[in-house]
Parts: structure tokens; sequence; C-alpha cells
């Protein structure tokens, strides 16, 4: 394994040198330390996308299942070359160096931004990307440079359906990612590019899935310690290693006793929202119970609030139409980017 940091080659033995240069970069070139050194058990910070942060202890057998299964998954060979241009206080990109480091493969580390691939020399043949990445590379026209890695992840928020119809013509392996830190990154992926285009997450090897109350998705792996990990992502499954996700199920709108997933409506409007945020919740109302509403960033006209009540009824029903749309000022996120809804819904209602 080699790293590759602004122009300078390091090898293992020299982390130390590489954190002289790289001080944001103290957590990843610490955990390489303690990796190398056999260290057992590591700490990492969950998002708090969900809840508030928490830091979760995962074992070193935990981080090995976990890179063997992306190894089988993806075809990952000795030398390979792999990107790392994500927040490296994260899972995401700790797991990118764990698969360095267990599977000789050589790193090249970009400061994270927006356009990582202009800071890219030569080629890669696997890297990882949050969608506004993406969205980005769409914008300055660099999908022909994004279709020369061999295989790319997408993870840490959803990604618009206008992004996935660019990303469907590409000919190289282009996934969408399920997973979470207490799973040890991903444990599914969902191919969005070339022939074999997906609508499901497909488990990687190893991973058992089922259901528990309302229909959550619980997970059981080496990635788990052969322990259930019970989430609140309501899932339909398509086979005992497929499911669909439609949304959290502390996000789900109950207007007039239709089950609403907000996640879904928000996909669907994609293209008619491209230039603010948004989100889509239930607010309390004295009829319906909660009444389906539009949260967003910028200005909406009554012209496209029709727009978008009219592509929402055509495709789920006229319950799930938004009743309003409600401007806010801002919107909280996490410190990885996530959209915090419950904090942003307080800061509304202050």
């Amino acid at each position: 394994m080699k790293v590759f940091f602004q122009g300078q080659t390091y090898s293992i033995n020299d982390v130390s040198n590489l954190l002289l240069v790289a001080p944001n970069y103290d957590f990843l070139t610490n955990f390489i330390k303690n990796w190398t050194e056999r260290q057992e058990l590591f700490s990492f910070q969950s998002s708090g996308s969900t809840g508030n942060p928490k830091t979760i202890e995962i074992h070193r057998d935990q981080i090995t299942a976990s890179v063997k299964g992306t190894q089988k998954a993806l075809d990952l060979r000795e030398g390979d070359q792999v990107l790392l241009c994500l927040n490296p206080n994260y899972i995401a990109s700790i797991m990118m160096a764990a698969r360095a480091l267990i599977l000789d493969l050589d790193l090249h580390i970009i400061p994270a931004s927006s356009t990582p691939l202009n800071q890219l020399k030569g080629s890669v043949d696997f890297a990882s990307f949050v969608p506004f990445q993406i969205y980005e590379m769409i914008h300055n026209k660099q999908l022909d440079r994004l279709a020369q890695i061999r295989n790319v992840l997408i993870g840490g928020a959803p990604l618009n359906q206008e992004a996935q119809n660019a990303l469907a013509k590409l000919p190289n392996n282009i996934y969408l990612t399920y997973g979470m830190t207490e799973t040890v990154s991903h444990i599914a992926l969902m191919k969005i590019s070339g022939s074999q285009v997906s609508e499901t997450y497909q488990c990687l090897p190893g991973i058992e899935i089922g259901l528990h109350d309302n229909d959550c998705l619980k997970i059981k792996g080496e990635v788990t310690m052969q322990q259930w990990l019970y989430t609140t992502d309501v899932v339909e499954m398509k086979s005992e290693t497929e499911f669909k996700w439609l949304g959290r199920a502390d996000h789900v709108i109950n207007s007039g006793g239709v089950k609403i997933h907000p996640e879904q409506l928000e996909k669907s409007i994609a293209t008619l929202l491209t230039n603010q945020d948004y989100f889509i919740t239930g607010l309390p109302d004295d009829q319906l119970g909660q009444s389906c509403t539009l949260i967003h960033t910028g200005s909406i006209s009554e012209q496209k609030l029709r727009e978008i009540q009219s592509m929402i009824e055509n495709q789920f029903s006229k319950h799930h139409i938004p009743r309003q749309a409600i401007q806010v000022a801002e919107f909280i996120k996490t410190e990885s980017g996530k959209l915090n809804r419950k904090k942003t819904l307080e800061l509304f209602s202050r």
C-alpha cells in the first residue's frame, strides 16, 4: 500500500510524516497507525442525522468483514488505485483506508471539496462520493471523467432522480450504498448505471436481513458480530438478500389514515426543485391528523407548487399532495452535511 497526497508518496511507515503535512487528517492517519499496530477496538462517531451523534465501538474483525464483503462485490484487486475525497473523520473515509490496508491498494487522498475530480491527477479504479459532489460533476460536465473510474460508490444522502438518470447512461459500475456507522459502512449496493440498472439494494455476501416492527429492516452478519441490528428504515423485501428502501419510520406522515413516505415524494419532484434545499413533512391538521407540507429555502411560485402537486398526484395519489409550501431561511445540517429534519422543524416552529 502507498499513500499519495499533494504530489508526495508515503509508505505505511511514513504515516507520521503524512500527519505533518496534513494535520486535518489526524483521525485517519491515527487509524492507519493503530491498524498496523494490531489495535483491536476503534471508536467512531455517528453522523447525527437521525438523532444526537454518538460514539460507536467497532472491532477489528468487523472492519475486516466489511472490507472482504466489498472486495467480493466489486472484484477489488491488489494494486488497484483508490480515491479518498470525503471528510476524513467519518466511517466512509476510514473504511476506504481500511480497504487499502487489508487489500494492498494504493490510496490517493484529495482534500474534501465539491469538485474532487479537478484535483485528481491520473486515473483511479475505485472511489466514493456524496451526492453534492455528483451534482457538481454533472453541472461541470465531468461525467466522461467519472466514467473512467471502474467502481463508484455514492452514499451519505439520497441521490435525486435527475442525477440517477444522467448516471444511468455511463458504462462503468456506479452504486448507491445503504449502510451506517453501526454496520461499518455499507451492507448493500444498488447499481444505477450500465446495462443492469436496479431499483433494489442487493446485500453484500454474508449479510442476513429481515423485518421487525413496522416493516423496518434488521441486519445481521460479521459486521454486526452476528447480532441483529434493528433499524428505523422502512423497506419492502424483494428476496432474502434484496430490498427496496421506502424511508424512515420516524418520518412517516399519517394523513387521514394514509401512510406517506416523504422520501419517495422528495425524489419524485427533484427535477422541479434543482436550485434549493427542500423536504416534505407532516404538520398538525385538525381534520387529517397530519397535513403533507413542503418545506423549502428558496421561492416557489403558485404555478410551481401546482406543478409539484400534479406530479405527485400522478405518481402516487391525491392523498400524497403537499397542501402547502412553507419557506424557511435555512436548513440545519449535521457536520457531515446531512439534513437534520428534526432540528430544522424545531427552528421553524420557534
